[in-house]
């Protein structure tokens, strides 16, 4: 297999490593010549493309085309982005210009978010859950994208899995980041007999072995959520991690105050919901490196030097 990705940026870089370790020819797309040096180095072969860019002229849908014509596997990682006062999503016309091209791959991975349940007041979550109503405008637009490739493989037989990652963590990003360099709120409810707002994570070498196994594995038209196995709080998690680095916990935000501070990105970091990946495990047969944040936090901090002495 021939695998393109698209939006080569954290999560592709990871995959690519994977991939050509493994031997699979791979090319990634980034929209910055800066970035491109980052997916030589994983082992794939680097194509400067801004994404909204190529799909706004003839030329750069032609240049799509051949890329797609000349890969059997994509993977499709560009979320919602910011444009003017609102949100973008180019799914949408992507899907148009992979219609129109001919081309069939035989695996189609769109990496979604667990986003599209919204905020749930802590409540477990599978891919049984019809999406949330409070999901912000990314969540919208990532619900929009999902029924519009599950049309695709209904109507066109577009092998589709959709993946569902919860909030994406490893080396170079990650919460110890924000506590060395001091500027790490761990966001809270209001009143602090309200339950917790537990969020849940994967690193991003278990999302990375998910996308690989879903571009051979699973069934088509499916979903898969990928999260670890330990749901927790933002104040736990951060908490655990200063404990690592030696340093105090970290000063509280309450939610509200984060909102407005955050505006529609409040559903980024906290929104309440417990996700259970069962499917992906079973089915596509993941085993997590880190299954929890203990073990991936601590990997994180010792791989980034920031490990305390205490």
């Amino acid at each position: 297999m021939r695998v393109l990705i698209i939006g080569c940026g954290f999560t592709g870089r990871v995959l690519a490593r994977r991939l050509s370790a493994a031997g699979t020819p791979v090319t990634g797309t980034v929209r910055d010549p800066a970035g491109a040096e980052a997916v030589e180095a994983a082992g794939a072969k680097a194509v400067v493309l801004d994404l909204g860019t190529a799909l706004e002229g003839a030329a750069g849908r032609e240049a799509l085309a051949k890329l797609l014509a000349d890969h059997d596997g994509v993977v499709f990682t560009v979320g919602p982005m910011r444009r003017g006062d609102g949100f973008v999503d180019f799914l949408p016309p992507f899907l148009e210009v992979l219609a129109s091209s001919g081309a069939r791959p035989d695996a189609f991975v769109y990496v979604s978010s667990t986003g599209v349940y919204g905020d749930r007041g802590g409540d477990w979550v599978d891919e049984a859950t019809p999406p949330g109503a409070d999901l912000g405008p990314r969540g919208a637009l990532r619900v929009a994208a999902e029924a519009a490739l599950m049309a695709a493989w209904r109507e066109r037989g577009l092998p589709v899995r959709v993946l569902r990652p919860a909030g994406i963590y490893g080396p170079g990003r990650h919460v110890g980041l924000r506590l060395a360099a001091g500027t790490y709120r761990a966001i809270e409810p209001d009143d602090p007999a309200a339950p917790p707002l537990t969020v849940n994570r994967i690193h991003v070498e278990d999302l990375a072995a998910a996308i690989e196994a879903a571009l051979t594995g699973g069934a088509a038209g499916e979903a898969y959520v990928a999260a670890d196995d330990r749901p927790a709080s933002l104040r736990e998690v951060a908490d655990y991690a200063a404990g690592l680095m030696g340093l105090p916990p970290p000063p509280g935000e309450p939610l509200s105050v984060a909102r407005a501070r955050l505006g529609a990105d409040i559903h980024l970091v906290a929104d309440r919901k417990r996700c259970r990946n069962t499917k992906l495990k079973e089915v596509l047969g993941v085993r997590l490196a880190y299954p929890t944040y203990v073990e991936g936090i601590r990997a994180c901090l010792e791989a980034d030097g920031l490990l305390g002495s205490a």
